[in-house]
C-alpha cells in the first residue's frame, strides 16, 4: 500500500505536461481574405508559418504572446495576437507543487486560444468607398 502514494505523486507531478505536453495548434482564420500567408512569432523570435488561411500551425507554448502578420495581394497587411494564458490541468500541482516546476519548464502551464481571426480589408474598397459603380 506505500506504493499507491508514490504512484500518485509521480502521475500528478507535472500535471499539464502529461496532459497537454509543450506545443498546441493554432488555427488562423482571414475571413474575405482565404488563402493569406501568415507568419505566427512568439516573445523569442521562433517563427511559424501558415501557408494559407484557414490553416493551422503547431507552435511551442510558455513563451509569452505570439504576434500573428498576414498578407495576400490585394489586401492590407493583416496584425493579430494570440494571447497566453494558464492551462486548466496546471492545477493539479497543488497537490505536488514541483509540477509546477516541470510545467513551467515544458510550457505546458500555459494555453493559447484555439483560433485567431486576423481582419484584412482590400485595398480596392477604400478607393471605391462612396461611389458609384460606373463612376
Amino acid at each position: 500500500m506505500k506504493i499507491l502514494p508514490f504512484i500518485l505523486i509521480t502521475t500528478l507531478a507535472g500535471c499539464s505536461s502529461v496532459m497537454n505536453g509543450g506545443r498546441q495548434s493554432v488555427t488562423v482564420v482571414t475571413p474575405g481574405a482565404e488563402g493569406s500567408e501568415c507568419s505566427l512569432t512568439d516573445a523569442k523570435g521562433r517563427v511559424w508559418y501558415v501557408e494559407s488561411t484557414p490553416g493551422t500551425a503547431l507552435v511551442k507554448k510558455g513563451d509569452g504572446p505570439i504576434s500573428v502578420i498576414c498578407k495576400k495581394e490585394g489586401y492590407e497587411i493583416g496584425v493579430g495576437e494570440i494571447a497566453d494564458g494558464m492551462a486548466i490541468q496546471n492545477a493539479g500541482n497543488i497537490l505536488f507543487p514541483p509540477g509546477f516546476i516541470i510545467d513551467g519548464l515544458t510550457g505546458s502551464s500555459k494555453k493559447y486560444e484555439s483560433t485567431v481571426s486576423v481582419e484584412m480589408e482590400m485595398l480596392n474598397k477604400k478607393d471605391t468607398a462612396g461611389k458609384k459603380p460606373w463612376e
